[in-house]
């Protein structure tokens, strides 16, 4: 398909309207060379060269429509029409419960036929009132309300959110601190010395090792890794068979067929499994302390404990349904902030100018001790409302993710003019949006470039004196249709707040105790590159998409 999609190109993105039915007005067609073949293939095959086609049509129509297998698909673009699909009117309409039992449940969660079924019954919505017609549905019933509730209840409120902050900055502190001594420290002996040399990384392996690590740490625990100490391997190792692994659901493959990407799963979900099965034995819930506890040794993050135990207590019984559910947890996690803070790395490490502007800004971050006034450690809350930091990731997310929101349509509705028919998929693609040159170009600094300043506008501010103060803001206000790197609406994703705070908190932590020196790029095996890094095809349309080439820095403590 990548052959065919260098033959076909760009050219004829869209066919006529066509084949509305019924009287209905229907948005133009992705074009296709091979009609009702080629566009659902290629999407699959070559996400990449269907996203520049899709990305290419959109630029004269913000409805089109192509086929995906059996299911019209809507392609949507535009502030306005973005608003729409992910806007409280549409909450009942718009939804994904479909997506998880074709998909979602029998591929990740494991779930059987007979538990699929409990959830395709399942017909109430997300909403706290069940949807007209199924209001006599018992409470206990209503899975997906359920499920949703444990991720956004656990992930997304401050109270469950601190103590997993809290450890992640914790272990990350650790390892930053282990990877070379101090200047005060350079021997490891306790006297002074010297570290000129410093210790040389590459990026991506520091990310995907060591912070992956601390992520792991912070989301399941000091056990996790007791148990199964390549947890972080096999990990990695599912990531790389995923896209294999929804290729084969979606084409029918049989597993024999694609035994490589089924045998990662397999291992990685083993591990998994490994680590529950020792929580489970080892926690007690009769103990309140236990029971009840924000963070704890054995399950770690409290949403860790409540997913396990939400599917088990709803009778989720199947050998792989808790290492599943667990399982997607943390790679979810880890899948696309470890890219984004690897890119982030990459673009704060080739910038002196921009690591010396952040570097002033973390300074503000510390908490002090009341007694001595010398700096103690890093307030997340304070890092998180950097405005240059929040620029940076901002920027970062809007270049590196690279999905289709998908959505589920139950009843037909107009969106610009066009019908959009029920039983259909809508796609609204970051790509589009996030590239967009009339929202996000700015003079001499392109849509499609990297500028840490792009979130940032300055005031004015006099001190008490009447001395006037340059001061940065963060500013994304009036954005939300074009910006949307976690998803949208009521379904938006629930891990976006620790993922923040993680990505932040790398960077913070990291520029605070090392001045770091660029050294060069690298292939991914390291041998040297004749050219920075791009977005890496292979993870078109799958979401933050991981760089296709290594950094080379060199890190040295930075006296204290």
């Amino acid at each position: 398909m990548v052959v065919l999609a260098a033959i076909f190109g760009l050219a004829g993105a869209l066919g006529s309207g066509g084949g509305g039915g019924g009287g209905d007005k229907q948005p133009p067609s992705l074009w296709e060379p091979i009609p009702f073949v080629y566009n659902s293939l290629q999407f699959l095959l070559d996400n990449e060269g269907f996203m520049k086609r899709a990305q290419a049509a959109l630029k004269k129509t913000t409805v089109a429509r192509f086929r995906q297998g059996g299911h019209l698909v809507y392609l949507v673009s535009g502030p306005k029409n973005v608003q729409a699909v992910f806007g409280r009117s549409h909450n009942n309409n718009i939804h994904n419960d479909d997506l998880m039992v074709r998909s979602t449940l029998p591929l990740w969660y494991r779930l059987s036929a007979d538990d699929l079924r409990r959830f395709a019954t399942d017909k109430t919505g997300r909403g706290r009132n069940p949807l007209p017609g199924t209001e006599d549905t018992p409470p206990e019933n209503r899975l997906f309300l359920g499920y949703e509730h444990v991720h956004n209840e656990f992930l997304a409120r401050a109270q469950h959110l601190a103590p997993m902050v809290e450890q992640y900055q914790r272990q990350l502190t650790q390892t930053l601190d282990g990877l070379c001594p101090s200047p005060s420290d350079a021997t490891g002996t306790g006297k002074k010395g010297r570290n000129d040399d410093g210790v040389v990384l590459g990026v991506v392996d520091f990310c995907k090792g060591r912070v992956a690590r601390c992520a792991l740490h912070a989301l399941l625990g000091p056990g996790a890794f007791e148990i199964s100490p390549d947890l972080v391997e096999r990990m990695w190792e599912f990531d790389d068979a995923v896209f294999p692994l929804v290729m084969g659901l979606r084409l029918g493959v049989p597993e024999w067929l694609n035994r490589r990407a089924h045998a990662a799963h397999r291992r990685y979900l083993n591990a998994v499994r490994r680590y529950l099965d020792a929580a489970w034995a080892d926690f007690d819930w009769a103990d309140p302390a236990s029971a009840d506890a924000r963070w704890e040794p054995r399950f770690g993050a409290q949403v860790t404990r409540e997913v396990a135990k939400w599917f088990r207590d709803h009778g989720f019984t199947g050998p792989d349904t808790g290492p599943g559910a667990v399982g997607i947890l943390a790679w979810a996690q880890n899948s696309n902030v470890i890219p984004t803070t690897t890119w982030l790395v990459m673009e704060v490490a080739r910038d002196p100018e921009l690591l010396r502007a952040l570097r002033e800004e973390v300074e503000t971050a510390f908490a002090t001790d009341g007694a001595t006034g010398r700096r103690r450690t890093l307030d997340p809350q304070k890092v998180a409302a950097l405005p240059l930091l929040a620029s940076a990731y901002t920027e970062t997310l809007r270049l590196r993710m690279n999905f289709n929101v998908v959505r589920n349509v139950r009843q037909s509705f107009t969106m610009a003019g066009y019908t959009i028919r029920g039983g259909s998929l809508l796609q609204v693609p970051t790509l589009v949006a996030h590239y967009d040159e009339d929202v996000w170009g700015a003079e001499s600094h392109p849509a499609s470039e990297f500028w840490a300043g792009r979130h940032i506008k300055y005031t004015d501010e006099p001190d008490a004196e009447g001395r006037v103060t340059r001061k940065r803001v963060f500013a994304m206000a009036s954005r939300t249709g074009s910006y949307f790197p976690y998803g949208g609406g009521n379904l938006i994703c629930p891990g976006r707040h620790f993922a923040k705070q993680e990505i932040m908190l790398t960077i913070a932590l990291l520029i605070s105790r090392f001045d770091i020196e660029f050294l060069g790029w690298t292939k991914l095996d390291g041998s040297p590159s004749d050219r920075p890094p791009r977005n890496d095809p292979r993870f078109s349309g799958g979401g933050a998409a991981p760089p296709d080439r290594d950094m080379k820095i060199r890190i040295r403590p930075i006296a204290s």
